[in-house]
């Protein structure tokens, strides 16, 4: 069993067995409480354009076309999560969220387990703090249940992304000021087991999708040749384990968000994963990658939800070569999302538009990295009882990458994608 893997099994276990064991210091009389949810989510997509980069191509969507470009119909069980929420007393509670679905290459695999302690607060200020494996809080569309989005069936490429690689293993601490009228959010965490973040958006570039990695999988890579057995530098496999540890460095995050009136919120996050970009350990490479993200979001006139989102930052792999100052991969990368959002009743109806980019520093003409495109995203969702809910959703991307020629594609490349999701809670 791989060395990393071993060592996430031990973190988590430990968790979990905090969590179910009982403890005197914050057990109930009555013992802990346990919240059992089930969620499913079922799928139909239809997709024109080239084939998704879940089948090792360089498609941008969950769902992808044929070779030939022609439209290609799925219908697959998206998701079946678990999630516990044990609560134990007012002050302490353990969360887990596991899942299948048809993507990730175990058939059950944890996306979060993690232990939160939040005394009540005894002023204005409230604190907590929770230690496992979390999703940093960078989304602002995926608050649904299991890390869903309420406004569409996609995240943007900026939450997809997260969703992919972004998974950290640490300790997190918060304090929240309440204020007349306003609150101010300050987050500072450490964490381990992140350090192949990047590989995805540099190799693959974004995408849009509503994948989410977990703790034990590796997600898939195209077959270009500059990351096969036979390219210039130590062989990467044809695919990522992002929730890794590869160099023993810690690396560190930290936020501000202040919220007004309960309506308007602003934000700003930022990311270092202190890897070594020199380190390469069981066939995964140290990234060095770091990002910052700046959001609002609020309700505008005629109820109208407005989420706007901008992330930028840069990856970098492999030994730095003296002649030009740079590494192998020196990257930089950039995104931006406007969503609007009206809930009519039952009834949602969202629109987004996306703009992203990869900007390549080093050896272009070798392993070329760039990339450009935008996307547009349609959705409608009605909510049929309090826990069925059917989602309806047109993606429309165009994106230029000249990687593409490697394995017989166009570089610029149009797709269509349509998707139905039943989504139930048991």
């Amino acid at each position: 069993m791989r060395l990393n893997r071993v060592c996430r099994y031990a973190v988590l276990i430990a968790l979990l067995a905090g969590a179910w064991t009982p403890n005197p210091a914050v057990a109930q009389n009555d013992g802990p409480t346990v919240d059992f949810e089930l969620f499913t989510d079922v799928r139909l997509g239809i997709t024109d354009g080239e084939p998704t980069w879940l089948d090792d191509w360089l498609g941008k969507g969950r769902f992808g076309g044929k070779l030939n470009g022609d439209a290609r119909a799925d219908l697959e069980i998206a998701e079946v999560a678990a999630l516990f929420d044990v609560e134990f007393n007012w002050e302490w509670s353990a969360f887990v969220h596991a899942k299948y679905d048809e993507t990730q290459d175990g058939p059950v695999d944890i996306v979060e387990a993690y232990l939160k302690y939040a005394p009540s607060p005894t002023s204005r200020t409230r604190y907590s703090v929770r230690a496992g494996l979390f999703f940093p809080h960078i989304s602002r569309e995926n608050v649904g249940i299991a890390w869903t989005s309420p406004y569409t069936i996609t995240p943007s490429a900026i939450n997809s992304w997260i969703g992919e690689e972004i998974r950290t293993l640490g300790l997190e601490a918060k304090a929240s000021i309440r204020g007349e009228t306003s609150q101010l959010d300050l987050t500072a965490a450490v964490f381990g087991f992140n350090d192949p973040a990047g590989t995805l958006l540099a190799f693959r570039g974004w995408a849009l999708n509503d994948v989410k990695g977990t703790a034990f999988s590796q997600l898939p890579l195209a077959r270009l040749p500059q990351i096969g057995l036979n390219s210039t530098f130590v062989a990467q496999p044809f695919w990522v384990e992002p929730v890794a540890e590869i160099d023993n460095r810690v690396g560190f995050y930290g936020s501000v968000d202040w919220t007004y009136a309960r309506n308007w919120k602003v934000g700003a996050f930022y990311y270092d994963n202190r890897g070594d970009p020199n380190v390469v350990k069981q066939e995964q490479y140290g990234w060095d990658t770091r990002f910052w993200n700046f959001y609002v979001e609020g309700d505008a006139l005629a109820d109208i939800h407005l989420i706007a989102q901008y992330m930028t930052g840069n990856t970098r792999m492999g030994r730095l070569i003296p002649s030009t100052g740079t590494r192998y991969i020196d990257m930089d990368f950039d995104s931006a999302f406007v969503l609007a959002s009206r809930k009519f009743g039952p009834h949602r109806v969202s629109t987004r538009f996306d703009w992203f980019e990869t900007t390549d520093h080093a050896f272009v003409r070798r392993d070329n990295n760039n990339e450009a495109g935008i996307s547009v995203t349609a959705a409608y969702s009605l909510e049929l009882s309090r826990k069925d809910t059917l989602l309806a959703e047109y993606l429309y991307i165009d994106s230029k990458r000249p990687a593409r020629q490697l394995i017989g594609f166009d570089p610029d490349q149009k797709q269509s994608i349509f998707q139905i999701a039943y989504r139930r809670r048991f």
